[in-house]
């Protein structure tokens, strides 16, 4: 079924779920992340920074965090289409530093098979002066259980 012909309380129960495992993921948890858009094939999480315990030695988000944020989001995204999910493999290109107060992860579905789901991955700051891209990533997802 198309997101066109899902009834929109569909995009409200992935939204439920995701929020569901966030609960029982202790590193996610500790994280802070927030679920703020989930539709099918499409997800948006946000992370606000923590200075005293998020940051490398610059002040930057750390890069692991960045990573983080494009490997939740994307598996979240192939998780509203193909259910239960683990990640195969992610790539970031990291194109600014992370400045920001808070960082978004808009991770939207490619192609998903039966397989495998593609996902791209944008990561974006928040900034004074607006948003800006600081990291792109594309994800592989392997389907493991039923929607």
């Amino acid at each position: 079924m198309s997101s066109a012909q899902r009834p929109p309380e569909a995009a409200v129960a992935d939204a439920a779920m995701l929020r569901e495992v966030i609960k029982v993921q202790p590193f996610t948890r500790w994280t802070g992340l927030e679920v703020i858009k989930a539709e099918d094939g499409a997800v948006e999480t946000r992370l606000v920074l923590r200075k005293d315990d998020m940051t490398q030695h610059h002040g930057f988000l750390h890069g692991g965090l960045v990573g983080f944020l494009a490997d939740n989001a994307a598996a979240y995204a192939a998780a509203t289409m193909v259910g239960d999910v683990v990640t195969s493999q992610f790539t970031v290109n990291f194109l600014s530093p992370g400045i920001g107060s808070a960082f978004r992860a808009r991770a939207q579905v490619i192609k998903a098979g039966k397989r495998q789901v593609v996902v791209r991955v944008d990561i974006i700051a928040e900034q004074d002066e607006g948003e800006k891209l600081i990291a792109v990533a594309q994800a592989t997802i392997l389907p493991v259980g039923e929607r």
